[in-house]
């Protein structure tokens, strides 16, 4: 980022040129002239040129985006204020000087142009600075440890308990930074103020602890201590601690505190405390500099964590771009947003577009691989009439014999910061209803219980003969780490999927197959795999009561009245939908708002298109009228549903359909139903699944 962004353009790269002459279907700009450009952002179109600029005399030629209107110039002082006030900052008072001011990589700001199918017109994706990254704040319950970990000048949690389960205030050791302030609690009072001089690393329990029951293995962070005089107790700040709803905090609804080890806290928390104990002296490493906004985190205490899903999101895209692969814009942002929303997602579509290939790569951007068990690809078989292939079975002898899915489920169970995805392969060779029902009720059971998301057993150790079997799989449930995605290979060769089914996942449909996208020679520089946590997938809401409040209600109720609008069209083919799927959107618009992912009319229209349409299918006049009916919803009430009631034959004629979809609100979804009444008016059937 630099001044020029926010004065006349952008100068591009040389290296990313012919990218942009194959985004404008091959045409290449003469040096000298220039082209008209339209660039879009959240729905808006912005006026600009994209200009070769003749420079031969230095030996170059160089390719700029010049804007055209005022309003562009004050989007990206706005969006990138982090840049613009650095530079404003640092930028020389003698107009006449040339000195380039650079932007420090801490505050690195950028911009995304992407494809939309059309010449010399792009969609930007503004990415904002993180920065200034204040270091998290946690609580730590000691009591009789507390003596040993200081004098070592560590913290120290097993990895599992009895029976090899683990427990999320031991997980949470994984997440704390160097850099990280811990507060320190024992015998009633906050005795201790600490600052993490290590990342966590896994080590065995210290000597000072040789005596306790814990298990031998286990993770450690050195800190240094600072102790706080006079300490102070629980009950001069626990009232105001548990206003500010601390997720996953330290507090329970009585004021006191929570049983477990590390536990998550906040700037604010942090804050509270320090003013109600102003006799303490405090450590200058804890009082977070000024320029931290407090106010946005109370308002919102997971900005920081929210900030880094963009992040993350970019890295992920460019790991499978490096990889010579390449996906529809913003499909990898539906991907995401889905399995947040649900971790069941399908993906469908014709053979070899690459379905099976993005599950792999995402996962593997996360650190997730099948060489550490995290990924695992399961391939459907025809003849999988029960769940026994995917859960298991009991021999004649009693011996209960795993089947890979179980197996995923224990190791997942056992390590529970982490995501472990399973991907079902060509998942309708079988009917999915035989062989997945009892995973998919059970998905159905999640509730929270301590902090964490549970699910009823998929294995009950009445059900198990022999006691090893018991201890190891009794009891075994879904654990909140694991996702599960499908393929499917639409066409007349496979099994459909009946409303239990798409009802409880996202269908994700590929349509977009880029022939002439070719690996690039450079391949392999980009960024590599890093291990993410859990909670970068992990739902956080599980009811509409988990989500409404004051900043949700607005986007909740809107989408439920669009939603309403949408059943009362498809009341009449009883394919209206009820308060999963009511649910479920919402959470996916949710989710897209706190992250900036998406424009909500693009967000709605993947959820109309992959929560809604895959439940129609049939070969009435009935299925025609609502389809049509559906098309106006997706285009503009001037749409006439009466002209085509008889006969939809006329819409595919010459250029009638072109600027219908010109037009359209909600444009895949738009695409989807022409091409399903087409299907219709040629094979007298139609269905999401053969159009």
């Amino acid at each position: 980022m630099d001044w020029s962004i926010f004065e006349y353009g952008s100068t591009i790269p040389n290296e990313f040129v012919k990218f942009f002459n194959e985004a404008n279907g091959g045409e290449s700009v003469e040096v000298g002239k220039g082209k008209q450009l339209i660039l879009i952002y959240n729905g808006l179109n912005y006026q600009a040129s994209l200009r070769n600029v003749d420079q031969v005399s230095a030996g170059r030629a160089t390719f700029q985006i010049r804007y055209h209107s005022p309003e562009i110039k004050e989007l990206m002082k706005s969006v990138f204020k982090t840049s613009y006030d650095y530079i404003l900052s640092q930028k020389p008072q003698d107009h006449g000087s040339k000195k380039q001011v650079l932007v420090p990589e801490e505050l690195a700001e950028y911009i995304e142009f992407y494809s939309t199918g059309e010449p010399f017109k792009y969609e930007m994706k503004l990415i904002p600075s993180t920065s200034p990254k204040s270091p998290n704040i946690w609580w730590v319950n000691q009591g009789s440890t507390l003596n040993a970990e200081r004098e070592e000048g560590i913290l120290w949690a097993p990895l599992s308990g009895k029976g090899g389960r683990s427990q999320y205030h031991w997980d949470t050791m994984d997440e704390v930074r160097k850099g990280d302030i811990i507060l320190h609690y024992a015998n009633g009072s906050l005795r201790f103020v600490s600052k993490a001089i290590e990342d966590p690393v896994h080590a065995p329990k210290p000597s000072s602890m040789a005596g306790s029951n814990w298990e031998e293995e286990g993770r450690l962070i050195r800190v240094e201590y600072f102790s706080l005089e006079p300490n102070i107790p629980l009950n001069n700040f626990s009232q105001e601690i548990l206003k500010l709803n601390i997720n996953q905090g330290p507090i329970h609804s009585g004021g006191g505190v929570k049983q477990g080890y590390l536990f998550r806290f906040t700037i604010p928390g942090l804050k509270v405390i320090q003013d109600q104990s102003p006799q303490v002296k405090w450590p200058d490493f804890t009082f977070i500099k000024e320029d931290y906004n407090m106010d946005e985190v109370v308002k919102s205490p997971a900005l920081i964590e929210d900030r880094d899903v963009v992040e993350v999101l970019r890295m992920i895209k460019a790991y499978i771009s490096q990889k010579g692969f390449s996906y529809p814009m913003h499909l990898i942002e539906n991907f995401y947003l889905s399995l947040k929303t649900k971790p069941f997602v399908i993906l469908a579509g014709v053979s070899g577009t690459g379905k099976t290939k993005l599950i792999k790569l995402f996962a593997e951007a996360m650190g997730a691989t099948s060489e550490n068990g995290q990924f695992t690809l399961i391939p459907v078989r025809p003849d999988w009439s029960d769940p026994s292939d995917l859960i298991g079975y009991s021999d004649l002898s009693g011996k209960f014999r795993p089947g890979r899915v179980t197996e995923v489920l224990l190791e997942a169970s056992q390590n529970p910061s982490k995501p472990y995805f399973i991907c079902l392969d060509e998942m309708n060779l079988a009917r999915v209803e035989h062989y997945f029902s009892d995973m998919l009720s059970i998905l159905e059971t999640q509730e929270w219980r301590d902090e964490r998301i549970a699910t009823a057993p998929i294995l009950h150790s009445s059900s198990l003969v022999q006691d090893e079997d018991q201890e190891i799989y009794g009891n075994l449930s879904i654990p909140e780490n694991v996702y599960l995605v499908g393929t499917v290979n639409m066409d007349e060769t496979t099994h459909p999927f009946s409303k239990k089914v798409l009802d409880r996942a996202n269908t994700i449909e590929f349509n977009d197959i880029f022939l002439d996208k070719f690996p690039d020679l450079e391949l392999g520089t980009g960024p590599r795999p890093e291990a993410t946590p859990n909670r970068f997938l992990r739902s956080d809401y599980l009811q509409l009561v988990d989500a409404y409040g004051a900043d949700s209600k607005d986007l909740i109720r809107s989408t439920t009245e669009k939603l309403m609008k949408i059943n009362s069209i498809l009341e009449e083919i009883h394919a209206h939908v009820g308060f999963r799927i009511r649910d479920a959107v919402c959470f996916y618009m949710l989710y897209n708002q706190r992250f900036g992912l998406l424009a909500e009319d693009e967000a709605f229209d993947h959820q109309l298109l992959q929560k809604i349409l895959p439940r129609i299918q049939g070969s009435s006049a009935s299925i025609r009228r609502v389809l049509l009916n559906l098309m106006r919803e997706c285009v503009d009430s001037s749409f006439t549903v009466n002209e085509y009631l008889e006969d939809t034959t006329s819409l595919f004629e010459g250029d009638k359909l072109k600027p219908l979809l010109d037009r359209a609100k909600y444009l895949r979804s738009a695409r989807k139903i022409a091409s399903m009444l087409r299907r219709l008016e040629e094979d007298g059937f139609t269905s999401y699944w053969l159009s």
